[in-house]
């Protein structure tokens, strides 16, 4: 009684002197090992710290962007994982279908003679005084155990209807590993596609915006030289104060444009290392891409639609869809008019997909087209340009036109090579893109 009552003033005095942390210590509010994440709690460092190591690298060029994005994919481990989960669910029903297929009870166990008349023939008893009377006894006693394994071969028969209707499911199941087997083939594939599509963009608008970078730098040693011209004619009283704040602001604007633009470079190339497990670098140098663009040649829709992944994984979804309709003992007219209606919904929406990736096949084609087209425009300029510092040289060296002026015609012929090389890497993306879907990734 003493220690409940002293327990008792303890507890008082515990709530008296205020409220009671739930935490002693600041590694209480660790999630413990084995417990599900709780509010309030932290997960353990060792859980969301990432234990894989960055790899530095000097120099990065397409094709190792490519490899490193393959090697480097959640996705496509995770596809892979899949795909390795599947077989071995597969292999699992394929064991319990061969302990199904033997499971088979036996029915038709047949009866006893019953009837007096029945016992007189199977057991050849002639008709004496008094037969009828034991025979009476008998005939009850197998009339019972005749009923008996009436109800044996009922259960036996429903037992075996049962595990036919589970052999069913199961030839289901495995018609739908079968299945996901081959989407998750596709989506592999479809992966890897989409990893080498997108990997290829980053490096492609990486090393644009590098180009940009040289060029913006060029053009700003060009407006500098027109401010210090600005400055010096002003100092001669050839010029005014209005010209050199003119030169000055767009000396101010350009270098805005070119921190704008090296922002933005370090922000992609960032998203390109960590997207390839490296350490990131501000000196990484780039390779560029060779590739010069040519005409787009149009392959027939049907036979880019033919090479799908997309509609591949319609296939056989309608193919699932038919198989379960065709091998499911439907139990009502509903079930079976949901059956079909499923069947019917695989064909609707493989051929809205057809529609859909009709239309994109359309416009990829027409994007490269126009790509090529510009990086055409673009050459015919840098033409004309050429032709034009050409002309320049010749009259700088006969002495007609300054150094300044000459310089100034040199950068606009850089200027002018660098839009080249930009639609050329547009045209070379646009091709990738074209490549992609006819092999069967339609974006």
């Amino acid at each position: 009684m003493r220690k409940e009552v002293a327990a008792f003033i303890l507890s008082f005095a515990l709530l008296a002197g205020g409220p009671v942390s739930a935490f002693a210590a600041d590694d209480d509010n660790i999630t413990p090992s084995g417990d599900t994440a709780k509010t309030g709690e932290q997960l353990k460092g060792s859980f969301v710290d990432s234990e894989k190591q960055l790899l530095p690298v000097e120099h990065l060029d397409l094709d190792t962007v490519l490899d490193l994005a393959l090697n480097n994919s959640y996705n496509l481990r995770l596809l892979e994982m899949k795909l390795t989960a599947l077989k071995q669910k597969e292999g699992s029903l394929k064991e319990q279908r061969k302990a199904l297929d033997n499971s088979v009870i036996e029915t038709g166990l047949g009866s006893l003679p019953a009837t007096p008349e029945e016992l007189k023939a199977a057991y050849g008893i002639e008709d004496e005084e008094g037969t009828e009377l034991w025979l009476g006894p008998v005939s009850d006693t197998n009339n019972a155990v005749n009923n008996v394994m009436q109800g044996i071969n009922g259960i036996a028969a429903a037992l075996n209807q049962q595990l036919a209707s589970q052999r069913e499911q199961i030839k289901l199941a495995l018609d739908q590993m079968e299945t996901d087997q081959a989407d998750t083939l596709i989506d592999l594939d479809k992966a890897k596609a989409g990893a080498q599509l997108q990997i290829t963009s980053q490096y492609v608008q990486l090393l644009s915006l590098y180009k940009q970078i040289d060029l913006n730098e060029r053009y700003l040693a060009v407006l500098n030289d027109d401010y210090n011209k600005a400055v010096t004619l002003q100092q001669e009283a050839m010029g005014s104060a209005e010209n050199v704040t003119a030169a000055g602001r767009l000396v101010r604007d350009q270098e805005k444009q070119l921190d704008t633009l090296r922002d933005n470079y370090k922000l992609a190339l960032v998203q390109l290392c960590f997207d390839l497990g490296l350490a990131y670098d501000p000196e990484i140098t780039l390779g560029d891409i060779s590739y010069t663009p040519e005409p787009v040649t149009r392959k027939d829709t049907m036979e880019v639609l033919a090479n799908s992944y997309d509609m591949k994984q319609k296939w056989n979804a309608i193919i699932l869809a038919n198989d379960q309709k065709a091998h499911t003992a439907a139990s009502n007219d509903d079930e079976k008019d949901y059956l079909e209606t499923m069947a019917r919904i695989a064909d609707v929406q493989a051929d809205q997909t057809r529609v859909e990736l009709s239309k994109k096949i359309s416009k990829t084609y027409s994007d490269a087209e126009t790509a090529y087209k510009a990086y055409q425009n673009a050459s015919e300029d840098l033409t004309d340009t050429q032709a034009d510092y050409t002309n320049m040289e010749v009259r700088y060296k006969n002495g007609l036109v300054s150094r300044y002026d000459f310089n100034k015609s040199g950068f606009s012929l850089t200027q002018q090579e660098t839009a080249l090389d930009l639609t050329r890497l547009q045209a070379y993306m646009a091709d990738q893109a074209v490549k992609a879907m006819e092999k069967g990734l339609i974006n």
